[in-house]
């Protein structure tokens, strides 16, 4: 605790600011601290009456509470924590990288601040609206397209094995937008994922198997006990409620963790999880995932950051209200993103390899034009789902 700071604030005062870069986390000694958030556009030149006026996701009243974690986890503070009654706080630095080595030292607050994380991702989900679920929906599938733009690109560089036309064609591909996008959205942090999961799953003292599953094949379906938690390896998981489609599974990417970690308060799958083609999935037993998380921290710490980044997506599109389609629109279909015109660049350069020097990347040219087609296709599902709302809403 060397240079944390013991604070006084009155009612209504702001402890920290939404969008603001995160250096320290809060420690609650006495009163009631709200988290409320608005929308991450507003918060960029929000003042001090619109912060207030936001959304509220928590009332924190338990002594002894870390608020802010997240946030230092992620670098800056995803909701503003905004004083009910008077309040003594220990205000604590620490930066991103801190709270890595805080976990990587202490596997066992990684997996408390997990668990946390997991409680809010939940509680944040039971909170949207039916127009915020469909929101939610276009935006991990337009954000799982960015993922794929940056894992395909990878796999390219992985496969070229260091040959330097490759390189150089890759090179403004990983400038993009695209890119930049996918790994911002958690794409760099399930690349780790997947080589550390293929190493260690199979390790008999980790008690980790690996299944694999045809297309078609249900890893689990909706109301089974939540015993295990899934990694995938490679290939592509569905996650569907009834008919629903409700999102897509990408390597590196789990599925049970929440059940695993909240236990008893969420013990059953909510979801129905399907191989959408052949699938290689690491199985970690529930009893098991703390012994896995303390023998691999890295893996904790990755849990951590995904779990985060979900939890704070999810409160955005909650604090966007009826507002929220058109806030997906907005964060994927202003000027600057260049999704279609990046896939055919990506496309014309991997022509230009085929052409001169023979490289085998027809299928991966394939892959670039079925993801330009269905982002265009979503694109214009969007578009016209929002269309309605904004020639309703008034002039």
């Amino acid at each position: 605790m060397r240079d944390a700071v013991i604070r006084e604030y009155e009612p209504n005062e702001i402890i920290s600011r939404q969008g603001s870069r995160a250096e320290r986390v809060i420690l609650l000694k006495k009163g009631a601290v709200r988290s409320v958030v608005i929308s991450e556009k507003e918060a960029e030149g929000a003042d001090d009456a619109r912060l207030r006026r936001g959304r509220d996701i928590n009332l924190h009243l338990e002594k002894g509470l870390f608020l802010g974690v997240e946030g230092a986890l992620l670098g800056k503070y995803t909701e503003s924590l905004i004083t009910v009654e008077p309040a003594t706080v220990v205000e604590v630095p620490v930066d991103a990288r801190a709270i890595i080595s805080m976990i990587a030292e202490d596997p066992e607050f990684g997996l408390s601040l997990s668990r946390s994380l997991a409680r809010k991702l939940v509680g944040a989900n039971r909170g949207l609206g039916g127009v915020q679920r469909e929101a939610a929906r276009f935006s991990r599938e337009l954000q799982g397209l960015t993922t794929d733009f940056y894992n395909l690109v990878h796999r390219i560089q992985e496969d070229a094995e260091g040959e330097d036309d490759v390189l150089r064609a890759l090179s403004v591909a990983k400038r993009s937008w695209s890119h930049h996008m996918g790994e911002s959205g958690g794409a760099e942090v399930t690349k780790q994922t997947t080589s550390l999961i293929a190493r260690v799953v199979d390790d008999n003292a980790l008690a980790g198997s690996q299944q694999r599953l045809k297309k078609g094949d249900l890893l689990c379906r909706r109301g089974d006990p939540g015993k295990s938690v899934y990694i995938l390896i490679s290939g592509r998981l569905s996650v569907r409620i009834g008919n629903e489609l409700y999102g897509i599974v990408r390597p590196g990417e789990t599925v049970g963790e929440i059940s695993v970690l909240l236990g008893d308060e969420e013990p059953r799958r909510i979801a129905d999880i399907q191989a959408e083609e052949p699938s290689v999935v690491g199985v970690v037993p529930g009893e098991a995932f703390p012994q896995l998380c303390k023998a691999q921290p890295k893996l904790l710490i990755n849990i951590c950051k995904l779990l985060a980044m979900r939890s704070s997506s999810t409160q955005q599109l909650a604090a966007e209200s009826e507002g929220a389609l058109k806030a997906v629109l907005a964060k994927f279909g202003s000027e600057k993103c260049s999704f279609v015109p990046d896939c055919e660049a990506l496309k014309s350069a991997l022509d230009l390899l085929m052409e001169e020097f023979d490289f085998p990347l027809q299928n991966e040219h394939e892959t670039l034009t079925r993801m330009a087609e269905r982002w265009q296709r979503k694109m214009e599902e969007l578009q016209r789902r929002v269309s309605p709302a904004l020639a309703a809403a008034p002039a």
